[in-house]
């Protein structure tokens, strides 16, 4: 199947990462072969994570998918791979479409609001904490809705793009061999 042989061309080796020694003592959790495993339904599942992690804006998103990943028996780097689709390029775009599906869902179209700055500078975690707050409380409710609204769409539909990209290709292999069977069986005749 060509995707599966793609898929194993770009995703990492699991005993690559093995071999590092300051993951000795997760090394069996985290090299469990269930979640590193290519296959329909571990691919959709990091997928699905990924994607769903990739919204949440918060730190350590690599690690937030990585867990789940783990627990859910979903493949690893692809999980951890889709946490990057928010990335420094991608930030604005990505979080003006989340406010303006949040504006659509609340159907609240009002006037421009101020953003409040978010710096990491020289502040303790509490002050961070307290500033990340005021941030939030700043971008208003068409943020904070639209956010779980895109992160649950995009993770739910990149879960069945998969599902129907794997069945596809199985379905065009299968018939393949089977215009191959009947081209064989002609020739016989």
């Amino acid at each position: 199947m060509k995707f599966k042989k793609k898929l194993k061309q770009w995703l990492p080796d699991a005993e690559r990462f093995a071999q590092d020694s300051s993951l000795s003592r997760i090394r069996h959790i985290l090299f469990n072969p269930l979640v590193w495993h290519i296959n329909r339904r571990s691919i959709a599942r990091g997928t699905a994570i990924g994607l769903l992690i990739a919204f949440v804006p918060l730190p350590m998103q690599m690690l937030l998918a990585a867990v789940l990943s783990i627990f859910s028996r979903a493949n690893l780097p692809i999980a951890v791979a889709l946490t990057w689709v928010t990335n420094p390029f991608t930030f604005l775009p990505i979080n003006y479409v989340i406010f303006k599906v949040g504006e659509f869902v609340l159907n609240d179209h009002s006037a421009y609001r101020v953003m409040q700055s978010f710096e990491f500078k020289d502040k303790s975690w509490h002050d961070i904490a307290m500033q990340f707050v005021t941030w939030l409380q700043s971008i208003g409710k068409p943020y904070l809705i639209g956010l779980p609204v895109v992160a649950i769409a995009s993770s739910v539909l990149g879960y069945f793009v998969i599902e129907t990209i794997w069945r596809l290709t199985i379905y065009q292999k299968l018939k393949y061999r089977k215009e191959r069977l009947k081209e064989k069986h002609a020739h016989k005749k």
